[in-house]
């Protein structure tokens, strides 16, 4: 299997189990519904990028930098940055346990691993060696 699919599946995984921890484990509170909107977009946009690394598409490297980098984005807006949009639930302003934050950290970080695999495939290496 393609590295830049394994990558996209992990992430994929990750968010559901982001997506299972707001229903689960955290407190009960408002979300924002455009909130909701980013994620099913995310969602989207990483199963379009592993699909394409599956079929070995020529656009799978820009589909994984740029389903990384929309992903790492939305992380910031919706859950990292303090509450300045209708998009914001900042995991700062309510008590989120050890086990959320993971479930941020893990998802970030498959993120960025798959937007800087899909930006070497494309000869761009954002992080020399």
């Amino acid at each position: 299997m393609d590295p830049l699919a394994r990558i996209g599946l992990l992430l994929f995984v990750l968010l559901g189990l982001h997506t299972i921890d707001h229903a689960v484990n955290q407190p009960s509170r408002d979300l924002p519904a455009l909130g909701g909107v980013v994620g099913l977009l995310g969602f989207a946009i990483v199963a379009v990028a592993v699909v394409l690394a599956l079929l070995g598409n020529d656009a799978a490297p820009l589909a994984a930098v740029l389903a990384g980098g929309a992903t790492v984005a939305g992380f910031l807006v919706v859950h990292l940055l303090p509450d300045w949009t209708a998009l914001s639930d900042p995991y700062w302003d309510f008590d989120a346990n050890a086990l959320s934050w993971i479930l941020i950290a893990a998802p970030f970080a498959a993120a960025i691993w798959l937007a800087v695999a899909g930006a070497r495939r494309l000869g761009h290496d954002p992080i020399p060696a």
